[in-house]
């Protein structure tokens, strides 16, 4: 499998760039993908719901009617749950609720995500993601050249220390439509390191920018030797 290698600065293709096949060139498999964005999604959630029990609703104790002689229903409390302003059958309680995956599972989710935005074209490789400064404008010229202004883009990169000017730059893009002052429109940018890829900003973002390092470093964290392994 091979991809352009294109510089970051200017746009231009700098040579061609073996990929994996165990990373990037699997057939994608939608249900492991949704395993993992399930799992993902959970992380999300405080946890912290909870409907009161019987014994925690407001309300009278006293019988409201007698057991027999009225020819209804028996009822013995006015905080039953079909009453109005009773207590909720099974209602939530706090705890976790994140449903369990297997790490073979989640890797696999992983592969399979990188796989389709390489199937869908939605990959970009560059040199490297350093910037000179961190000016909005300098960000927005080398998507310009890359010919991703304006779309939903998911930054990577692959060193370990953070992208400080990328970051501080990528965080002034706002959700903004096409006007006359921004005919490209503008969407949010997210940036993080390739060793915190998860499944979902994977799948979410329109395009996936990868520098040279982080294709590197998934290679190596992802990288299987059987092809046909899930």
């Amino acid at each position: 499998m091979e991809c352009f290698l294109r510089s970051f600065s200017q746009g231009s293709p700098l040579g061609i760039m073996k990929l994996s096949p165990s990373v990037f060139g699997l057939t994608p498999r939608a249900d492991l993908m949704h395993r993992a964005v399930m799992y993902e999604e959970a992380w999300r959630q405080q946890g912290t719901e909870s409907s009161k029990s019987l014994g925690q609703v407001r309300g009278t104790t006293r019988k409201p009617f007698p057991q027999k002689g009225r020819g209804k229903a028996r009822v013995g409390t006015l905080r039953a749950a079909h009453f109005v302003g009773g207590y909720a059958v099974h209602g939530p309680k706090p705890g976790p609720r994140m449903p369990d995956i297997n790490l073979k599972v989640y890797n696999s989710a992983i592969r399979h995500a990188l796989s389709t935005k390489y199937a869908q074209n939605q990959l970009v490789v560059v040199d490297s993601l350093s910037l000179p400064n961190d000016l909005k404008l300098t960000l927005a010229e080398r998507l310009e050249m890359l010919g991703i202004r304006g779309k939903k883009a998911y930054l990577m990169y692959g060193d370990l220390e953070p992208a400080e000017h990328l970051v501080r730059s990528a965080d002034k893009f706002l959700s903004k439509p096409k006007t006359e002052d921004v005919p490209h429109g503008e969407k949010r940018l997210l940036v993080s390191s390739a060793d915190l890829v998860s499944v979902l900003p994977v799948l979410e973002n329109e395009v996936l920018v990868l520098d040279k390092a982080a294709v590197e470093l998934l290679e190596e964290m992802y990288a299987m030797e059987e092809l046909n392994a899930v």
